[in-house]
Formats: structure tokens, C-alpha cells, sequence
């Protein structure tokens, strides 16, 4: 198993020795302006300068403002191109997986999963391509209630390198199944988790144990996978970063 912790780019380099300390790997976070402004050499210095630490990354996309499965085209337009961009760059940081949000709100769908599939598939067919066999690329659930609309998208790209990235935060706030459940569709999937814990009311973001999600459940699944998995601990405070990573040994493995 890998464990990391999460950062955005601009801050990989000046924390190489925090994250050194801690002995973990880090998920490198761009942001919508930082995809644009990184360009791949800075991106190729950058994936060195880890390696020659010893320090393993995956990469998670932008997000904010973008829809995969939208319906509009000129959106997902934009979204592809800050997509393609971000597996471009996950190539030169030697990252091990790039997640990305999928996009599905039912709301603005109107519980029309057809309509955001027509769009995912066009967009995904072509970040897939861009991104070819060198990472898997995980979609992460956000206001999933149950993961049907993942288990399509994976269905449809069976043969394709497209994962699933299991966020324990989200689960908590929006499932409306059991974790067994959710897992017992969309597991076989699974090559990432964000863990991180909230009291189902907002995205905490607080170290494993501090909520109300169901972590010891999540043994079972993790010891039978047997396989090796990125597990994340998802913090925003990173003076909490050391106590998150211990929680998430203590709880998890």
C-alpha cells in the first residue's frame, strides 16, 4: 500500500522535507490556474526532485467549474483541455494515478444519468487516450447517494484504464446505502482512497476517528483486496497531517 498525504503543486517542493519526515507519499493537487501556468519541464523537475527523495505522488485534477459528463459543449471543452493537460503533466511527475471528479449531481441532471453519461464518455474516451496505460485514472465520488452512475461509466470503459478513488468523507455526507453496499459495486474498482472523517453535516476534512464513518468496516475490504491501493489521508490542516497519517495506520491497516 501506499500512503500519502495531499498537496497542492505550488507547495510540493518547499514541503519535500515535511513530507520526508512524515514518510509518506503526496497527492499533488493543481488547481485550475496552476494546470495553466505549470509547464511540462517545471513539471519534469518537479517528478526529479521526488524521485531523488524517494517520495512516490499520484496527481488530483482540477475540479472547480468543470463537468465531464456536461451537457454543453463548449464546457466540456474547456474541462477535456484541463484534463488532458493534467495527464500530461501526472506523465512528467512519474505520478502513479491522477483523480478527477466525475461531474454527476443528480440535481443538475435531473436524475438523468443517460444525459451525463452521452457527455462523460466523449470526454473520458479522449483524457484516456492522452493519459494511455502509464497511470490509472480514478473517479472520485462526490454527491454520489449510491455509485450506479460510476459502475455505468466503468462498465462502458471496461477495457480502459479508468478506476474508482473511494473518498470516505463523501461517502459519509451523501450515501444513502450501506458501505458494504456501495463497496460490493463499485469495489473491484477501487485503486485509491481519500480518508478523512466528518459528522455528516459538512466536508470536516478531520483525521480518521474523529467523525461518525465506519473505518474498522473498512479493514475487511482492504485486507482482502491484498493488492496495492493509494491511501490518502485527505487533511486540509496540515499542522494535523502527522496525527492523520498515524490515525489512518491505526484504523485502517
Amino acid at each position: 500500500m501506499m500512503f500519502a498525504v495531499n498537496a497542492p503543486y505550488r507547495l510540493v517542493r518547499e514541503r519535500i522535507r515535511r513530507l520526508k519526515e512524515l514518510d509518506v507519499g503526496v497527492e499533488v493537487y493543481f488547481d485550475n490556474h496552476t494546470i495553466e501556468e505549470t509547464d511540462e519541464r517545471h513539471g519534469e523537475e518537479t517528478g526529479k526532485i521526488l524521485r531523488e527523495e524517494g517520495i512516490r505522488c499520484s496527481v488530483h485534477a482540477p475540479f472547480m467549474d468543470l463537468s465531464p459528463g456536461g451537457v454543453d459543449r463548449d464546457v466540456r471543452s474547456i474541462t477535456k483541455e484541463k484534463l488532458k493537460k493534467t495527464m500530461t503533466l501526472a506523465n512528467r511527475l512519474g505520478a502513479v494515478g491522477v483523480v478527477c471528479h466525475p461531474g454527476y449531481d443528480k440535481w443538475r441532471f435531473g436524475e438523468n444519468i443517460d444525459l451525463w453519461m452521452e457527455g462523460s464518455t466523449d470526454t473520458w474516451s479522449e483524457v484516456l487516450a492522452v493519459a494511455g496505460e502509464a497511470f490509472p485514472v480514478m473517479l472520485e465520488n462526490i454527491f454520489e447517494e449510491e455509485p450506479s452512475n460510476l459502475a455505468e461509466l466503468f462498465k462502458y470503459f471496461r477495457t480502459k484504464n479508468l478506476y474508482c478513488c473511494f473518498d470516505s468523507g463523501h461517502f459519509n455526507l451523501f450515501s444513502n446505502i450501506s458501505l458494504d453496499k456501495w463497496l460490493s459495486i463499485i469495489g473491484n474498482r477501487v485503486k485509491e482512497m481519500h480518508l478523512h472523517d466528518n459528522h455528516g453535516a459538512k466536508d470536516d476534512h478531520l483525521p480518521i476517528g474523529e467523525g461518525t464513518f465506519p473505518f474498522r468496516e473498512l479493514k475487511s475490504f482492504l485486507k482482502a483486496r491484498g493488492d496495492d491501493i493509494i491511501l490518502t489521508a485527505e487533511i486540509h490542516n496540515e499542522s494535523r497531517a502527522a496525527e492523520a497519517i498515524k490515525n489512518l495506520k491505526e484504523y485502517v491497516v
